[in-house]
């Protein structure tokens, strides 16, 4: 898995939003899996973030579940 911008990531789980819209939408679920929070804590994911690491976009993906599922 490579690195991705968040945007990129929000559009694969809600590709009928906009874009700002879907980044909105991805970071509430982010707020509301406290696991998912801690995980992404551990890996120094920060608020305002725009590029997540390989091993954040996998936390996330495992927390939410591959886009598109």
């Amino acid at each position: 898995m490579k690195a991705i911008y968040l945007t990129d990531l929000a559009q694969q789980y809600f590709p009928k939003s906009s874009t700002r819209s879907a980044v909105a939408q991805l970071r509430r679920w982010i707020v509301l899996n406290e696991d998912l929070q801690q995980r992404l804590a551990e890996l120094h994911f920060h608020k305002g973030q725009r590029s997540l690491t390989p091993l954040q976009h996998e936390a996330i993906c495992h927390f939410l579940g591959e886009p598109g599922e």
